[in-house]
């Protein structure tokens, strides 16, 4: 296999956000959640054409949403078949979870995410344009509604945040747990003085935009504090 083989990417073509979501709760109803089933059996369950079915599976299986198991028949992953269950009951919010693991460890979404987290904020039509450049497509409806798809599924995951047509990451806040040492001692008057050990931590929320400056400096002086 060449090179440009191994790294061709694919996105969605002519399909909605919507109808991918369709195509994958299809195929766990039709069981692609435990064996391989056949892309038309997706078809059939889902309602969409079986042509739109396969020509997304490339998307699917290259993003990490399925696995090919023979000509024609594709398997959930265990995070797709997560997601699509959460979709069938109706729990989008929790959905979200299983869909942003998925797309954080496509090679070509983290492309995009570096360049919108380097560039801070772009436009969508700047976005569209660089997804174009990068996956060499062309620039025809077909492709440009399968991007739309694209960025539909990316601000839904919570990956990107849309404000009046203009993108920036949206990574969640990562909850780190600061403990401060040493752990405070109270003494208990008695004959024999007993000690309490008491631990203390402390939750803060960092991201990207977090000054570490000053983080290090509200840490020193909680410790000061709890050290009198």
């Amino acid at each position: 296999m060449s090179d440009s083989q191994e790294e061709r990417t694919y996105i969605p073509e002519a399909v909605t956000f919507d109808t991918l979501n369709r195509i994958l709760k299809a195929y766990l109803r039709a069981g692609g959640y435990e064996k391989p089933v056949s892309y038309r059996a997706a078809a059939t369950r889902s309602g969409v054409h079986p042509t739109v079915v396969s020509s997304n599976n490339k998307f699917l299986v290259s993003s990490g949403f399925l696995t090919e198991e023979g000509r024609g028949t594709f398997k959930l992953s265990e995070k797709a078949s997560r997601y699509a269950q959460l979709l069938d009951w109706g729990k989008e919010e929790e959905a979200k979870k299983p869909l942003r693991e998925i797309l954080s460890e496509y090679k070509f979404i983290a492309q995009i995410l570096d360049y919108i987290t380097i560039n801070r904020k772009v436009t969508k039509d700047e976005l569209m344009t660089r997804i174009i450049s990068m996956s060499g497509i062309p620039r025809n409806s077909r492709y440009v509604t399968g991007v739309n798809s694209l960025f539909e599924m990316l601000t839904f995951s919570e990956l990107l945040k849309e404000d009046d047509g203009a993108f920036s990451s949206g990574k969640p806040s990562v909850e780190t747990e600061v403990p401060i040492i040493p752990p405070q001692t109270i003494e208990l008057p008695s004959e024999k003085a007993a000690k309490i050990t008491i631990p203390i931590s402390i939750s803060l929320m960092i991201d990207e935009e977090t000054d570490v400056e000053k983080l290090k400096a509200v840490i020193r002086a909680l410790k000061d504090v709890l050290q009198e």
